[in-house]
Parts: C-alpha cells; sequence; structure tokens
C-alpha cells in the first residue's frame, strides 16, 4: 500500500517495513522477518520490478524482527545493509545487552501471544546477522536513493533512528516512536514496551529529537501511519509513558 509519495508499507501484521522509490532507484527501510522476503518479491513484481533492482537497505535499528531477510537481500540483491554505527556489531551477530522489562509481565496480555506466535512463525526467533554493514551517525545524510537524514533517537536500543525525508516531510520513525503496542495491543503514539527495550527512560527522552521536525506524515515500524505531525505525536507519546 502506498503510504506516502513514493513509498510503500510493507506488513503481514505485527511489524512494518517499507520501500521507497526515488527516480527509478529502490531503497528498503528494514527488512521485516526472514520469511516476509516473499512479500517483498511478490510486491516487486506487482510494480515490474524484482529483487534484484533493490538498491540498498536501511536499518532503523538491529532487532530480528527489522533485520529479518537484511542479508538476503544484501547477498541476492548485492544490495549494501546500512544501520547507525552503534547497532553495527549487534546487527553483525553480537549478544544484546538485557532489556528494562520482563516478558512475564505481559503474559494477561492477548497481544503478546499474537507477537510472539507470529514471529517466531515468521523466522524472528532469532537474529540473522549481516555478515557486512555500512554505517552511519547522528545528523548524516546517508547515501541511499531519497538520501534521508539519520535522527538518532537511543533507548530502544542503542542505535535506534528515525530516518527524515525532508523534501517530502516523512519521517520513518523505527521504534522510537511507534502507534502500536505490539505486547499490550494499546493504539496511538508511544515508544515500545520496556520488555523489548535496552533503556526505557531514555527512549522517553528520546522523543525529544523528533519534536521539532517538521513533518506531515509519521511511518512507524509497528502500527499505522500518523498524520498529526511530529510535534503532536510526541505530546501523545510522553502522555502514554512506559509500559
Amino acid at each position: 500500500m502506498e503510504v506516502a509519495r513514493g513509498v510503500h508499507r510493507l506488513t503481514r501484521g505485527i511489524v512494518n517495513f517499507y520501500l521507497v522509490e526515488d527516480r527509478g532507484a529502490l531503497l528498503l527501510i528494514d527488512a521485516g522477518a526472514p520469511s516476509d522476503w516473499g512479500l517483498l518479491a511478490s510486491t516487486l513484481d506487482g510494480r515490474g520490478r524484482t529483487v534484484q533492482d533493490l538498491d540498498a537497505v536501511l536499518l532503523t535499528h538491529a532487532h530480528s524482527d527489522h533485520i529479518g531477510f537484511a542479508e538476503r537481500a544484501r547477498t541476492t540483491a548485492g544490495a549494501p545493509v546500512w544501520v547507525h554505527r552503534e547497532d553495527s556489531e549487534r546487527a553483525k551477530g553480537a549478544k544484546p545487552g538485557r532489556n528494562d522489562g520482563r516478558a512475564a509481565s505481559y503474559l494477561l496480555r492477548p497481544a503478546f501471544y499474537r507477537t510472539t506466535f507470529s514471529l517466531l512463525r515468521r523466522g524472528a526467533g532469532r537474529l540473522i546477522p549481516v555478515r557486512e554493514v555500512s554505517t552511519f551517525s547522528n545528523g548524516e545524510t546517508i547515501d541511499v536513493p531519497g538520501r534521508p537524514r539519520a535522527v538518532h533517537g537511543p533507548g530502544h536500543t542503542a542505535g535506534s533512528c528515525a530516518l527524515l525525508f525532508e523534501d517530502r516531510s516523512l519521517l520513518l520513525s523505527g521504534d522510537v516512536l511507534v502507534t502500536w503496542n505490539p505486547l499490550t495491543g494499546r493504539a496511538g503514539p508511544q515508544i515500545m514496551p520496556s520488555a523489548f527495550n535496552a533503556d526505557t527512560t531514555q527512549a522517553l527522552r528520546s522523543l525529544g529529537v523528533l519534536e521539532g521536525l517538521r513533518v506531515d506524515v509519521v511511518l512507524p515500524g509497528h502500527g499505522d501511519p500518523w498524520t498529526g505531525g511530529a510535534a503532536e505525536a510526541v505530546r501523545l507519546a510522553r502522555a502514554a509513558g512506559p509500559s
């Protein structure tokens, strides 16, 4: 589904990834779960393209439900995989640290089971390492189609980023800010649940880096597009607080 000019949302529920078209070049932002490769292939086929036409993969962070088939895209299409330097070792398979919260806190929530079973079924129970990555830093205009600017918002992971397409008034917020909570089922702007965050307090603070961005549309890693502007999304996410 085209959710902004030249931007297509791909999802089987739970997690989103995005295909960006720019003057005929193709950029994939995040790579879903490993078995979502077929969704990418069918989407490209419907547009008269193939996976070999993919020019680059740009990761918002290095979690298994976003890094998914990135290595397959790198080896099959020769597409370089980009990630913030703070998440580069994790993307290559380094063992992550402990998260803030405990999964047991969500056992009474139906969304917990829906998310867990969906991601396990699609191969996201473990991270498939990306053998070679290119890295970027905060504020950098990344040399990929569309030339987005990196907005570093740590907390969910050390290298979590949003990606700003200024010429399209568009922000892909990754998991810095989402509009659906995959463990509680709550809808609306918020940060990710504590069980998935390296540092929930930092994740709340990082909302500040989005607050002043002048964008019309926010496309999150989880949940539906937000069209109320970044400042209002941040206000509501702060009000929602941790979960």
